[in-house]
């Protein structure tokens, strides 16, 4: 009897040792981000956000129509890992119609649009750079 006390106690220490050490899920520590992106003082409508962590899975987010986001890290999880990340601002075709004339070289893309993809399409290139702490937060882009 005493045998399987202690053989208890200890599956029961180390069960209590994963979940309180966060790994149950496999996620890493994430903040929860919001924001809103605006270029020239104007909101970015129907653009992708992506945070790229240093090490790590990036997150993603789409802007609605008054250039607000919300990052999700994968399907059962919003926000971004705990991080410095580098963001890319890009654009991504809203109909079958809208990829083939993007693939055709035919697409009619707005000055802005273009800006913006040059500047902030890449992670190679882009100077956006956010730091995601621990909580909820909300990270602005302003793009200039």
């Amino acid at each position: 009897m005493f045998r399987f006390q202690r053989l208890a106690t200890a599956m029961l220490c180390s069960f209590a040792a994963i979940l309180a050490s966060g790994c149950g899920d496999g996620a890493p520590p994430i903040g929860l981000v919001t924001g809103k992106v605006t270029y020239k003082g104007k909101p970015v409508a129907a653009a992708t956000v992506s945070f790229m962590p240093t090490n790590g899975r990036p997150s993603w987010g789409i802007t609605d129509a008054e250039g607000n986001y919300k990052l999700h890290w994968d399907e059962d999880h919003d926000g971004a890992e705990v991080d410095q990340h580098r963001v890319t601002i890009a654009f991504v075709p809203g109909s079958p119609g809208e990829e083939a004339a993007e693939a055709a070289g035919k697409a009619v893309i707005s000055a802005d649009r273009k800006e913006i993809i040059t500047r902030y399409g890449n992670f190679e290139t882009s100077t956006l750079q956010r730091e995601v702490k621990p909580g909820t937060q909300v990270i602005d882009l302003v793009l200039d």
